[in-house]
């Protein structure tokens, strides 16, 4: 198949366009030459026909990375003198509480742990008198 400089230079914005589509120089050979008739009576013609009928799809952009997820890290650092663990915010100078000599902080209720025991013996024991009393 003989085609002029005119015809190539009227032809290469199709071959340039197979080329930006990934297509390498020997599918765009293959693509032209395969099964050609015995006779061509317009080169160029046959060219631009299958230049444009057997374009390759243009590639598909690539996926954008999805976004990665906000991981929280949590940092545990450990007491210097009793290697009790906790965050850095609870331990001022490397110290635990109990390491540094201060009281545990009294619970939600305002009640300090050893009495909530007490309160919760008397409770029962009142239960068990109100249950005793209404048989």
């Amino acid at each position: 198949m003989t085609l002029s400089a005119a015809d190539c230079a009227r032809l290469e914005p199709f071959a340039a366009t197979w080329l930006a589509r990934d297509a390498d120089p020997a599918h765009l050979v293959q693509a032209l030459t395969a099964g050609l008739p015995t006779r061509v009576h317009s080169p160029a013609a046959l060219a631009r026909t299958r230049l444009e009928s057997k374009l390759p799809p243009e590639p598909e952009p690539e996926p954008e990375p999805e976004p990665r997820s906000q991981i929280t890290i949590r940092r545990l650092v450990e007491c210097a003198d009793c290697g009790r663990p906790g965050p850095p915010s609870a331990l001022p100078g490397g110290l635990c509480r109990p390491c540094r000599g201060e009281a545990a902080p009294a619970p939600p209720g305002g009640l300090p742990g050893v009495n909530v025991r007490s309160w919760s013996e008397r409770l029962r024991a009142a239960a068990r008198n109100a249950k005793g009393m209404s048989e």
